[in-house]
């Protein structure tokens, strides 16, 4: 059973590009910023994912964080995978996995660890993120 809510997130997507399209899969790269808590501290963040969306409706989608404390000594990358949906409103769900590594310091402890990924894209670009201890 997965544990406790590590992290609690919200990015404003600020950059949106078309990498390729391939028959009925559109290749894009979003990218966000913003801020929210990750074992409890306040913390910013910079995101990039890349998303292979197919003509069904679904996506399939690689991310990448770095998220750091608002004090700004500590920081953690986490890297992922995730599988959405596409709603008729362009907006998109996603659950996947993400892994962190930490050098040292407040986030050093989800080092090793695999952690439960939910985030959700609205039609205007916000998106919000929620992470769990598996």
């Amino acid at each position: 059973m997965p544990g406790g809510q590590v992290a609690r997130i919200r990015n404003k997507i600020n950059s949106t590009r078309v990498v390729d399209v391939d028959n009925d899969i559109v290749l894009l790269e979003y990218s966000g910023t913003g801020g929210g808590q990750l074992l409890g501290n306040s913390v910013t963040d910079v995101a990039t994912h890349v998303s292979q969306r197919y003509a069904d409706g679904t996506e399939t989608a690689t991310a990448r964080f770095v998220v750091t404390s608002e004090s700004g000594r500590d920081q953690v990358v986490l890297l992922g995978s995730a599988a959405g949906v596409v709603g008729a409103d362009g907006a998109v769900s996603f659950k996947g996995v993400l892994t962190a590594r930490a050098s040292a310091g407040e986030f050093a402890e989800l080092n090793g660890v695999a952690l439960l990924a939910e985030a959700t894209m609205d039609a205007d670009g916000m998106v919000t993120h929620s992470w769990r201890r598996f």
